[in-house]
């Protein structure tokens, strides 16, 4: 009769860790992951839009990928973009989604041409998407060169 209580203690107590065990296995541990890449992401896309509207190329080249940083130096990306004919006056980030290093983010950016033929009409609006990709721990814009 112990025997049998024991026996049945031991596989009530295997079915509470196999129930245990299946528990944590399918909790959501990766979307937990993934959601706080996400908000990395976000945050360094909303750093480099905000540089990006004022200006602020330097800055803006400290979010641009390591492969591109080898190609332009920043003297040649400071000239590149100060002489862009188009002038960002905001951004919306409509989605991020992350997979693994690879980022991909959709944004509504607001923009005028710098002319002063379009400074009083209202500013043009266009929907992109950007690749961003995660290096040494970091995310960086994967910017085409020029």
């Amino acid at each position: 009769m112990e025997a049998k209580k024991a026996r049945k203690k031991i596989a009530v107590l295997l079915l509470c860790f196999l129930a245990l065990c299946i528990q944590t296995q399918c909790s959501p541990k990766n979307q937990m992951i993934k959601e706080e890449e996400e908000v990395v992401l976000r945050k360094r896309v909303e750093e480099f839009w905000n540089y990006s509207i004022k200006g602020e190329w330097d800055k803006c080249y400290l979010y641009e990928s390591p492969d591109l940083k080898a190609k332009i130096n920043l003297i040649r990306y400071i000239n590149q973009y100060s002489r862009n004919p188009v002038k960002w006056e905001g951004f919306e980030i409509q989605e991020i989604w992350t997979s693994g290093d690879a980022g991909n983010v959709k944004l509504n950016g607001k923009y005028r041409y710098n002319i002063p033929e379009t400074n009083k009409k209202p500013a043009f609006a266009r929907v992109s998407e950007e690749k961003w990709v995660k290096k040494e721990g970091h995310w960086y814009r994967n910017s085409p060169t020029r």
